[in-house]
């Protein structure tokens, strides 16, 4: 009897133990969360309330980009080498097969699964990335792949002396800008939208727009286009400049966490492009491969660096590491 005793005593110690374990275990985890919480609310320039011109806060520097390329590479390695060198378009031919032409699928995009825009989110950040934007010398901006208004809007509501045009190949992203715009009551005269395939249709001297612009807003848009074609949209966003003028750049960065979720079946080529299910393209970029473009193009690189944000996932309770690439670059002045 005295050893069942016993032995009943230590299973209720062993319980006790365990319950007091699992509630020091919950309790960490509990506070990890609530320290992610505090210092991700409000960061990478998506805090401060709607109807703020600017965000409340920005951030492009939350950890090491050379480090977490460093780990990243891994990644990317493991996952070649558990493909054994196979899973994705690897020659031209293949990758020719699988790219359509991107104007129909971003319209299929705009008209279908962003029918509603419900992708929009006002992207405030910009006119802190690019404080250019708000000097009252810029007066004519022109954004390439104006997508649902996202840019335009803030530009127009930290701008008061400016006025925007916004080209896309979407007519149906065209058609949400202009819905956005005049959902915000901005005076008419202070914006324009068409459709035009920047890709392809080169502007020339005989162009109205040629020449014109203090600013070209490029951001999320190069990417979405097969890298053949980039300096042709390089070429127009030069012409369209007046000598001086900058263009504006921020797009996906080399191992980003998007290029690192990405299965290698929807690789393109043997470097860093990927086609998305619905057919649309992006590519990550280097800091010497953007230098390298805009500078063939004609341009002066003023700024060039990654944007290093840190995000956090409140559902999953997971941190997410993202890399941008933002770039200035100006067309240079007439000798």
């Amino acid at each position: 009897i005295i050893m069942e005793r016993g032995a009943a005593l230590l299973r209720v110690r062993a319980r006790a133990s365990g319950r007091d374990r699992a509630a020091e275990s919950e309790s960490s985890s509990s506070s990890l969360r609530e320290e992610r919480l505090r210092r991700h609310t409000g960061r990478s320039g998506y805090g401060g309330g709607r109807s703020a011109p600017l965000a409340g806060q920005y951030h492009s520097s939350d950890f090491d980009y050379e480090e977490h390329a460093l780990n990243a590479g891994r990644v990317l390695l493991e996952k070649e080498r558990g493909a054994g060198g196979h899973g994705w378009a690897s020659t031209a031919e293949e990758v020719a097969e699988r790219v359509v032409e991107q104007g129909d699928t971003w319209e299929r995009f705009h008209r279908k699964v962003n029918s509603t825009a419900r992708f929009f989110k006002e992207k405030r950040y910009i006119l802190q990335e690019f404080p250019g934007l708000l000097d009252p010398t810029t007066r004519r901006v022109c954004e390439f792949g104006c997508g649902n208004g996202s840019s335009v809007v803030p530009v127009l509501k930290g701008n008061p002396a400016a006025h925007v045009t916004a080209l896309d190949f979407s007519p149906s992203a065209v058609e949400h800008t202009r819905r956005a715009v005049e959902a915000e009551g901005f005076e008419p005269g202070r914006f324009a939208a068409m459709v035009r395939d920047l890709s392809s249709d080169p502007v020339d001297e005989a162009d109205a727009m040629a020449g014109t612009f203090d600013a070209v807003l490029m951001v999320f848009m190069l990417s979405a286009v097969p890298p053949e074609h980039m300096d042709k949209v390089l070429r127009n966003a030069l012409a369209l400049l007046k000598p001086g003028g900058r263009a504006y750049f921020r797009d996906y960065g080399r191992h980003d966490l998007t290029q690192l979720r990405f299965p290698l079946d929807q690789r393109l080529g043997g470097g860093h492009w990927y086609q998305r299910k619905d057919g649309t393209l992006s590519y990550f970029f280097d800091l010497e491969d953007l230098k390298s473009r805009f500078e063939g193009a004609g341009f002066a690189c003023g700024e060039a660096d990654y944007v290093c944000v840190e995000l956090y996932n409140r559902k999953k309770d997971e941190e997410m590491r993202r890399v941008f690439c933002h770039g200035v670059f100006v067309r240079p002045e007439l000798n």
